[in-house]
């Protein structure tokens, strides 16, 4: 059977830096074809090359369609010849609709005669169509990461592709919107849709693709038919070498003194599409790893924001045994509570600033004495705990553009643990992260937490947060509905608690 796309002997350089060498990779029709890799692998070059973000003369190696050799000068030259896009990164143009974020960019689609009346018209109909239950007449500074990442969707849907490439497109939903999205593409799968599907969540291989090309150091270190897919044979080829399972939890042990405790915690609502929070309700203890679980949009993110001062709120939070009235984002780093939020595109990288300076942005003081700055110190400290989480990258005064978006999230982290928090707040801490560098953070969490520092950590991933906690917060509809120590609840729990079958 002729491949629908082929990539032959595809490589790209960056410098001195071969970021793929001899690709060959072929998309059959009417698949959905995973690729996997750890950060830094060529995911992310190789599909750039694919969707015309690099042009196609920039590389070496040749990209056929439909067995015709083609040259891809942009992403509109891509998008033309039916190659859809949807990246990683969320870009959405705040000021404007919901539907004039889907249709932005595509006269093709909506003509040289168009209104706003019809955009919504179309929108509406695609979102009927997929399901995806968007305000397409709101502007799109209210919405949740997960609506964003759905507008995106919409976006490459609406110019009906015939090769649909998908960055990590389920690594902000709740499982419950991963499932309904993964049944939208088995529905274009059977519209005869092929697909691209990038992600490092394996069990979504395992039930959705037909087959899968891992790359390891910008090669193909392994191509797997769909009978072949398991997972040891993923991870062995991702990183080389076979891996001990490292997934056991952490050891129980005795906690005592709270650190922190909300008591009838309640947020406002400032627009239609924020949660707001109302009698919130838990402790968190010294030594101790407290899970907050609940579906995309039952207000886990918002209840993190206002305990680090951003979000402000009617209720008690103690510290310790003081409370804390009136709290600015300042006076929680103070009391040595950090945050990592969710968006590190949006909230937590300095773009313009190297990775050095990055990794200090939080703990600044620490390197000042007498007005001058410790220039020598910054840089070993901000080294050394880069290298802690295996930061890959050319150089630690690079910018942070230059990662890949797993090697990103590391370097958010490694200013958290810079900072020597007490009180350590990750939203989604893994997200974008690989398999390999996920079993670092697991053991870095860990170990923060055997040192006394109190860590809540917000997961979409179940798994991950039943086998991280030593206990678990279950938030819906924005409070407490329930609350379990490991081994006491389970996925099943979790959802009836958090879907509001119980309360």
């Amino acid at each position: 059977m002729p491949a629908v796309l082929e990539v032959k002997k595809l490589g790209k350089n960056f410098g001195n830096v071969q970021a793929l060498v001899g690709v060959d990779l072929e998309i059959y029709d009417s698949e959905i074809h995973a690729i996997l890799g750890q950060n830094g692998a060529g995911k992310s070059t190789l599909i750039k090359l694919i969707t015309g973000l690099y042009p196609t003369n920039s590389a070496t190696g040749e990209i056929y369609l439909n067995g015709k050799k083609v040259q891809l000068k942009s992403v509109s030259d891509a998008r033309k010849k039916g190659l859809a896009y949807v990246p990683q990164e969320i870009e959405i143009v705040d000021n404007l609709t919901v539907a004039e974020n889907i249709f932005a960019g595509q006269i093709s689609i909506l003509g040289r005669v168009f209104s706003l009346a019809r955009i919504f018209n179309l929108a509406e109909e695609l979102n009927e169509k997929y399901s995806f239950g968007l305000p397409v007449r709101a502007i799109a500074a209210g919405l949740s990461t997960a609506q964003r990442q759905t507008v995106m969707i919409a976006r490459a849907l609406a110019s009906n592709p015939s090769v649909l490439l998908l960055d990590e497109p389920t690594t902000s939903l709740s499982k419950d919107d991963a499932a309904t999205l993964a049944q939208n593409l088995i529905n274009l799968k059977k519209n005869k849709v092929t697909m691209i599907y990038i992600t490092h969540r394996i069990p979504e291989v395992l039930s959705l693709c037909d087959r899968a090309t891992v790359l390891r150091d910008g090669k193909v270190a392994l191509k797997l038919e769909k009978s072949e897919l398991s997972p040891e044979k993923i991870i062995t080829a991702m990183i080389g070498h076979s891996i001990e399972n490292k997934n056991q939890a952490s050891k129980s042990q005795s906690v005592y003194n709270v650190l922190l405790e909300l008591k009838r915690v309640s947020v406002p609502s400032l627009n239609p599409q924020q949660v707001a929070l109302h009698d919130v309700n838990f402790e968190l203890r010294d030594g101790e790893i407290l899970g907050l679980a609940g579906l995309v949009g039952s207000g886990r993110s918002e209840i993190l924001r206002a305990i680090a001062g951003i979000s402000q709120f009617s209720g008690i939070l103690k510290v310790g045994n003081e409370e804390i009235p009136n709290p600015s984002p300042k006076k929680m780093r103070a009391l040595g509570i950090i945050i990592l939020t969710e968006d590190r595109k949006r909230e937590g990288l300095l773009f313009n600033l190297n990775l050095v300076r990055n990794v200090i942005a939080g703990s600044t003081e620490k390197f000042t004495k007498f007005g001058l700055v410790k220039v020598r110190q910054e840089f070993w400290e901000a080294s050394r705990s880069m290298d802690t989480l295996a930061v890959k990258t050319r150089s630690y005064l690079a910018e942070p553009a230059h990662l890949s978006g797993g090697n990103q999230q590391k370097v958010l982290l490694s200013r958290a643990l810079t900072s020597s928090p007490k009180i350590l707040l990750l939203d989604e801490p893994t997200k974008g992260v690989d398999v390999g560098a996920r079993q670092e953070i697991y053991q870095i969490i860990r170990r923060i937490k055997e040192s006394g520092t109190g860590v809540i950590v917000v997961s979409s991933d179940l798994d991950e947060l039943l086998l991280l906690s030593d206990r678990v917060v279950v938030v819906a509809n924005g409070t407490t509905a329930d609350q379990f120590a490991k081994g006491e609840g389970d996925e099943a729990r979790v959802l009836r608690f958090g879907t509001g079958l119980l309360q």
